[in-house]
C-alpha cells in the first residue's frame, strides 16, 4: 500500500525539502522575526517609559534593570539568561544577533514559547 502524500498549507511535505518547503518557511520565518522584534522594541520603550528615561539612557543601564517581559522574551530567544556586568544595550545587540541568524526549528521554539498567532505555520518540522 502505498504512503498517502502529506499536504500542508497547499505544500507538499518531502524529504530532501523542496523548494516550495523552504520558500515557505522563508516567509514564515521573517514574519516570526519582526513580530519578535516587535514584542521586544514594545517592552523596551515601556521599560524606559517606566523609569522616566530614553531608550538610549535605558540602553546603558545593567541588565538587572530590565523588565520582566523583556527577560522573558530574551530567554525565550537566547535559551539563558544575563546577570551583573551586561547592559541592556549589549543584551540587545545579543538578542537581535540570536533572533536573526536562528535556524527555522528554533524561530518554531520561540514562536511557541512566546505565544506568537501566525497566519501559517513551519511546514516539515516535527
Amino acid at each position: 500500500m502505498k504512503k498517502e502524500k502529506k499536504v500542508v498549507y497547499g505544500i507538499e511535505i518531502v524529504k530532501p525539502w523542496s523548494d516550495a518547503m523552504y520558500n515557505h518557511n522563508e516567509e514564515v520565518a521573517e514574519v516570526v522575526r519582526e513580530k519578535v522584534f516587535a514584542l521586544w522594541n514594545e517592552a523596551v520603550e515601556a521599560t524606559a517609559d517606566a523609569y522616566g528615561i530614553s531608550v538610549l539612557k535605558l540602553s546603558e543601564s545593567d541588565w538587572d534593570q530590565a523588565s520582566g517581559v523583556m527577560c522573558n522574551i530574551q530567554t525565550a530567544i537566547t535559551c539563558y539568561g544575563f546577570g551583573r556586568g551586561y547592559t541592556i544595550g549589549r543584551v540587545d545587540s545579543i538578542v537581535a544577533q540570536e533572533l536573526e541568524d536562528a535556524p527555522f526549528y528554533r524561530l518554531k521554539d520561540i514562536a511557541e514559547e512566546l505565544e506568537l498567532e501566525l497566519e501559517k505555520g513551519f511546514v516539515g518540522l516535527s
